[in-house]
């Protein structure tokens, strides 16, 4: 990788994460060829340049120049043709080259074990190594790397550190060398066709970098191309990278009403005068400084295509301000390689005219592909390519008729000239691209336009207009006849760009949706484009106040906007998607008539898409009705100023198109009653504005989330290793539960994680009864709403057994026989869950008096709570209570879900627990409970968190909770399952049994139990008492029976202090003298009992004297050798006296923490305090672990390690053995050995090696001899 030899860092991959283990190990000395660089495969010698890239884009703002505009030259000397690597100047690539390597090594000087400074080298690694975790080996680490820094260069932009400018060079600059900017890039998703990175995956990933600290996230952030933010990686919340990262945006609407600020904003510029400025100043002699350059994936493509055919030369000023291009005076080329113009439009037919120019075949090159992706493909180009064969243009379609990708031949005289025909009722840039190419022809001109009426006459005015400022003057015959003379543009000194006139029709639409009041401060009257009358024809009209200067737009929001019956917008016609969601909401001034009828756009059908079929589609799913027309579209407005407006299910779709994205934002930012709409494929708007969501948010006030989602339930990248179906069971999903509990957004993130199909009921209905919900139930009634809704439910489920997530209205309840179904499939075969997912029911409320989107349940949301939740009870197998994060998103939530059903649908015969964790400390089988007495967990999570250390579980003990109602319980559950993912032990002791909760309440104490099942605890503390007593037996078997994956612990507690653990054990409360031995209880007896219920049992006698601990640790020997050994056993006796017997159990101690209020039982210990009783008794050996290497004095791993001992109560060293020698290391190993106290050791430079040579180790694994080096020393078990 250019520069991967400086520096020192040697270190290898884990399945946790990328170099999470290695070491420093410096370079002697690092020779640099050339000619070595020839010997690589292509793909590999792209790859190395990735890093050299980055290292410019941090420190050198002239190499990266150099990089972005001599590509074609660097990537030369790979080519394996002996004549190009004659002529390329490898002085060039050296430059560079060593570029990389002066910055390496003076940073690595600086700060060798990255403390700081070294950081900046992972611009672009944070990000791209997550990727690459999935990706590779498909994927190298460049080209992660190259979409690494992509993103982080996009976090910059977004916390205001870079601009639009910047990040479209770097793009640009990567692109040129064939690497790729996304994971949905055509090449990424060929080579890894069946990976995908999901958002949460990649965040988890991140969390165990090695350069991030858990939830910090360390970037390296850029002010400007050569220019970091600040000399370190600056940390950076997850909330944001998520945004980035995501593919979609949540849109959290503005509160109705509010008045702010007047906002005052600047746009982009111009889509259309940019690429016709481009063209213009590539054809044109002498240099020209273009100014407000419109930097988007449009004018990128377009300029990258001019360098190949023009040969342009062109550089950055004014912090990429300004573009100097230096024009070839219409000297064109056949390009070395096809021109991929993606989906820009303007591109394609500007540039078709002037690959028509090329008289001659060069270097070797005998034709010009102009090709787009799968949509420009089905654009029309033909009446263009018409014109131009007419006109003596040699052109063939390669694939559909009329369609991209054309090949282009030289004709030895281009374009001829002379009359040429043109029918331009499709799009005037056909026209244009004619005449802007016409003065380089063989003979002047004459373009006749034919056919019906020329389609955005304001266009054609514009390019006319531009080609004058660059000196050529076309005069106009007529309405439909250009006369262009030939000549050679002369390009003014500074042109420029004004601001896209189309593209302001966005913030003003915000303000015209919101009531605010905003001001686009470079766009006015004195426009070139037809958009700029958007504010005065089409808002004003509406209802708002517009006032217009010269240069500057400003719009004041009305309370209701006004539909407009009837509007041409031929001059205008881009700006008809935002009209078009303003009438959404229109308020007609007779109250009943809110249409909109908008016509003169009929070439809006061959844009990016046809946008007026998608408008119709996506206002549908708002529950807004439009129309299409012949050349138009009709909107009825909802008629109450967008109070009727619902949330479109499964988002926004955009159609790859930049303003049908920017469009809905629009409308979304206005959605009511706190409703958020989610807009898909949010990256399309960087064809014209880069950086529209960080001005949605940050100028407009519009708060954004990332959304990570995926249509029609498919796999959005959760792949089989991360949930692997051979651990579940198959069966489908059934959520219900109240509207505005979350049941799509958790359904959808379930079927993503599973890889399974997700059906929404609701949408499901309206798709079968082709009718939105209200209307049905105001057509039909509820009645029949509620058969045909239980009907399709039966028919779901009978269809999709397996392998699918079903979401039910909220209503699917409230009918006997629609619960018989639930129930019934619920009770079948294997392991069907209908799952309650609950939420506080006060967000409930409040959210569903914002909601319109559903019929009104014409009673109070509690009743209907308080009448549904005894239903839902009776259907569901288990109950979900969602937690929202700190960032408002329920992201936790919805991996606490996919925890809890792991353990639901997990197969029978696997263990209790999968992946359930142990202590480290001797026994090996140690493991502990931390029991809490708080009696409300929400309130003291901070103290849980530190009462989780060394516990390998948490007892909720539900008797000592200040509020026992099942939704507060619920809550508890909720919120340890976010405090620590480890299991749960759910126990209700009763006042007989040492606890609080009532004994003659047995039923409730049942019911709890049971929920807690339903809940998905993972351990159940269940009392055996009086089993001799019918009533008491038949609670117990019907719990055993239904106690589903949880572990159910079978528990006894001799409160008393009676009980006799040994009958003649001469000692403790087994031998009293003259005790009548028939009227004692026996714990051998109660051992017996309990393990005919329990999956394990726990027994828990009082201790008076040491003795009795004596006594339980001969029943416990006795026992192990009885038929009982096979079951778990927790024997402990209470009190002070009895604390031996804590520290001698080896499974599941109940413990406390010095954190919580009080132990739960007398006598109980903590961790440490347990882990420093076995090591007084002799029973935790105590091992000393050693750091060996030089130079190792600064390393914190003693500090942390010997912490965490500590922390433990463990009798464990970890020391410095800082030496050069490797007999000190032998000598040091050995005598710990002898002493019997060696407990490992890590081994870094220079001893990696010489450890497997000088017989330190007797064996060694399969990777350490592959890579043949030892990182780590372990005791043998022998």
């Amino acid at each position: 990788m250019v520069d991967s030899s400086i520096g020192g860092k040697t270190a290898v991959d884990t399945l946790h994460g990328k170099n999470l283990v290695g070491s420093f190990h410096q370079p002697r000395h690092i020779y640099i060829d050339l000619k070595y660089l020839r010997t690589l495969p292509h793909r590999e010698f792209v790859n190395g340049l990735a890093e050299v890239i980055k290292t410019a884009a941090i420190w050198d703002a002239d190499d990266f120049a150099l990089l972005e505009n001599n590509a074609d030259e660097i990537l030369a000397l790979n080519l394996n043709k002996a004549d190009i690597i004659e002529e390329t100047d490898h002085s060039l690539l050296m430059r560079v080259i060593l570029g990389s390597v002066r910055v390496k090594a003076y940073v690595v000087t600086i700060d060798e074990k990255e403390t700081g400074l070294r950081g900046l080298l992972n611009f672009g690694h944070s990000v791209g190594h997550a990727i690459e975790a999935i990706l590779a080996p498909e994927l190298l680490h460049g080209e992660c790397v190259s979409m690494g820094m992509i993103k982080e260069a996009e976090i910059s932009r977004h916390l205001g550190y870079l601009n639009d400018v910047d990040v479209g060079r770097l793009s640009r600059c990567l692109q040129a060398y064939g690497l790729p900017l996304g994971v949905e890039d055509k090449r990424v998703r060929q080579l890894a066709p069946s990976k995908f990175c999901p958002v949460d995956r990649l965040l988890n990933i991140m969390r165990v970098d090695k350069k991030n600290m858990g939830d910090r996230k360390r970037i390296v952030l850029l002010s400007s191309i050569g220019q970091p933010f600040e000399e370190r990686a600056t940390f950076v919340e997850d909330v944001v990278i998520r945004k980035i990262l995501s593919p979609s945006i949540e849109v959290v609407p503005v509160a109705p009403g509010l008045k702010s600020d007047l906002i005052s904003l600047t746009v982009p510029g111009s889509k259309s005068l940019s690429n016709r400025s481009l063209v213009l100043a590539a054809l044109g002699k002498g240099t020209c400084r273009l100014k407000g350059l419109l930097h988007s994936d449009d004018v990128q493509v377009m300029l990258d295509a001019l360098q190949k055919l023009v040969g342009i030369s062109y550089s950055w000023e004014d912090k990429g301000e300004t573009l100097v291009v230096t024009g070839g005076a219409g000297k064109l080329q056949v390009p070395s390689s096809e021109i991929y113009l993606g989906n820009a439009g303007t591109a394609a037919r500007f540039l078709t005219t002037v690959c028509s120019l090329v008289r001659e075949a060069s270097g070797g090159h005998s034709h010009t592909i102009v090709t787009g992706n799968a949509r420009m493909k089905q654009r029309p180009i033909a009446h263009l390519v018409d014109a131009l064969r007419s006109n003596g243009c040699t052109i063939e379609y390669l694939e559909s008729e009329g369609c991209l990708p054309l090949k282009i031949h030289p004709n030895g005289v281009g374009l001829k000239g002379g009359l040429i025909k043109l029918s331009a009722n499709i799009s005037s840039q056909y026209v244009s691209s004619i005449l802007l190419s016409a003065p380089y022809a063989t003979a002047p001109v004459t373009l006749e336009l034919i056919g019906n009426a020329v389609v955005s006459q304001p266009y054609i005015d514009m390019t006319l207009a531009m080609m004058a400022s660059f000196g050529i003057n076309v005069k106009r015959e007529g309405d439909n006849i250009y006369h262009i003379p030939q000549g050679v543009y002369t390009n003014p000194d500074v042109y420029l760009v004004e601001a896209d006139a189309s593209s302001a029709t966005y913030p003003l639409a915000f303000a015209a949706i919101t009531g605010q009041t905003v001001k686009v401060t470079n766009i006015g009257s004195n426009s070139l484009q037809g958009d700029a009358e958007f504010a005065v024809k089409v808002l004003k009209t509406m209802g708002c106040d517009v006032t217009q200067t010269a240069t500057e737009t400003t719009v004041k929001g009305p309370k209701f906007l006004r539909p407009i019956p009837q509007i041409d917008m031929e001059s205008m016609t881009d700006a008809f998607l935002t009209a078009s969601v303003l009438a959404a909401v229109a308020v007609g001034a007779d109250g009943r008539d809110h249409t909109t009828r908008i016509t003169g756009i009929a070439n809006q059908r061959v844009k990016e898409c046809n946008r007026i079929a998608a408008m119709v589609a996506e206002l549908g799913k708002f529950g807004v009705r439009a129309g299409e027309l012949p050349d138009g579209i009709e909107i009825h407005g909802t008629g109450n100023g967008g109070a009727g407006l619902r949330v479109p299910e499964g988002g926004v779709k955009c159609y790859d198109d930049h303003r049908v994205a920017m469009s809905f934002s629009v409308l979304a930012s206005a959605m009511p009653g706190g409703l958020r709409a989610v807009v898909n494929e949010k990256k399309c708007v960087e064809k014209t504005w880069p950086s529209w969501w960080d001005t949605l948010e940050t100028k407009l006030g519009v708060r954004l989330l990332g959304v990570d989602i995926s249509h029609g339930g498919t796999n959005s990248g959760c792949t089989s290793a991360t949930y692997s179906d051979k651990d579940l069971a198959d069966d489908s999903i059934v959520f219900i539960g109240m509207r505005g509990a979350g049941k799509s957004s958790m359904g959808r993130a379930v079927s993503r994680a599973f890889g399974w199909s997700y059906i929404d009921m609701d949408a499901y209905f309206e798709a079968r009864e082709n009718t939105a919900i209200p209307a049905f139930v105001t057509k039909h009634g509820w009645d029949e709403f509620r058969r045909r809704e239980r009907a399709h439910l039966q028919a779901v489920l009978a269809e999709n057994p397996k392998r699918c997530v079903i979401t039910c209205g909220g209503g699917i309840i409230e009918t006997p026989e629609s619960r018989s179904i639930l129930t019934s499939w619920s009770s079948g075969s294997g392991k069907r869950h209908v799952i309650h997912l609950r939420r506080c029911i006060d967000d409930i409320v409040a959210y569903l008096l914002k909601d319109p989107t559903r019929p009104v349940y014409g009673e109070d949301t509690r009743a209907v709570w308080a009448r549904r939740e005894p239903l839902y009870r009776s259907c569901a197998t288990s109950e979900f209570f969602s937690l929202r994060s700190n960032d408002g998103s329920f992201s936790a939530a919805e991996l606490e879900l996919i925890r809890l059903i792991r353990f639901l649908h997990r197969q029978s015969g696997q263990p209790p627990l999968a992946g359930f964790s142990v202590s480290p400390s001797f026994p090996r089988d140690s493991s502990f409970f931390v029991s809490l007495t708080v009696p409300d967990v929400r309130e003291a999570l901070d103290s849980i968190r530190l009462a989780a250390e060394g516990a390998d579980a948490f007892e909720l003990r539900v008797d000592l909770l200040g509020d026992q109602s099942d939704e507060l319980i619920l809550q508890q559950i909720a919120a340890l399952r976010r405090t620590a993912d480890i299991p749960i032990v759910f126990t209700v002791r009763t006042c007989g049994q040492g606890g609080k909760f009532p004994d003659a309440d047995e039923t409730r104490m049942f019911d709890l139990l049971h929920r807690a099942v339903a809940w998905g605890c993972e351990f159940v503390d269940v009392e055996v008492l009086d089993t001799g007593r019918v009533e008491r037996r038949d609670l117990l078997q019907k719990f055993v029976q239904k106690k589903g994956n949880s572990h159910l612990i079978a528990s006894y507690h001799d409160v008393s202090g009676t009980a006799v653990w040994v009958e003649s054990s001469g000692m403790g409360v087994g031998s009293k003298s003259g005790q009548a031995l028939q009227s004692v209880v026996r714990m051998r007896d109660k051992l017996d009992e309990l393990a005919r219920y329990g999956d394990s049992v726990k027994l828990i006698g009082r201790a008076k004297s040491i003795g009795d601990n004596f006594a339980l640790q001969q029943f416990v020997w006795t026992a192990m050798t009885r038929g009982n050994a096979t079951k778990p056993l927790i024997a402990i006796n209470m009190g002070a006296e009895g604390q031996m017997s804590r520290i001698l159990n080896s499974y599941m101690t109940p413990v406390t923490h010095p954190a919580l209020p009080t132990a739960a039982a007398p006598g109980q210990l903590s961790v440490a305090e347990i882990h420093r009783g076995r090591a007084l008794l002799g029973l935790l050996d105590r091992r000393r672990f050693f750091l060996f290497g030089s130079p190792i004095s600064t390393s914190p791993s003693p500090a942390m390690h010997n912490a965490g001992f500590d922390c433990l109560g463990l009798p464990y060293t970890y020391e410095l053995s800082e030496d050069a020698d490797p007999e000190h290391v032998k000598a040091v190993v050995q005598a710990a050995v002898k002493e019997g106290k060696f407990g490992g050791a890590s081994v870094t430079i220079p001893h990696k090696e010489t450890v497997m040579r000088l017989g330190i180790v007797s064996s060694v694994t399969d990777a350490a001899r592959t890579i043949g080096a030892v990182n780590t020393l372990i005791p043998s078990k022998d």
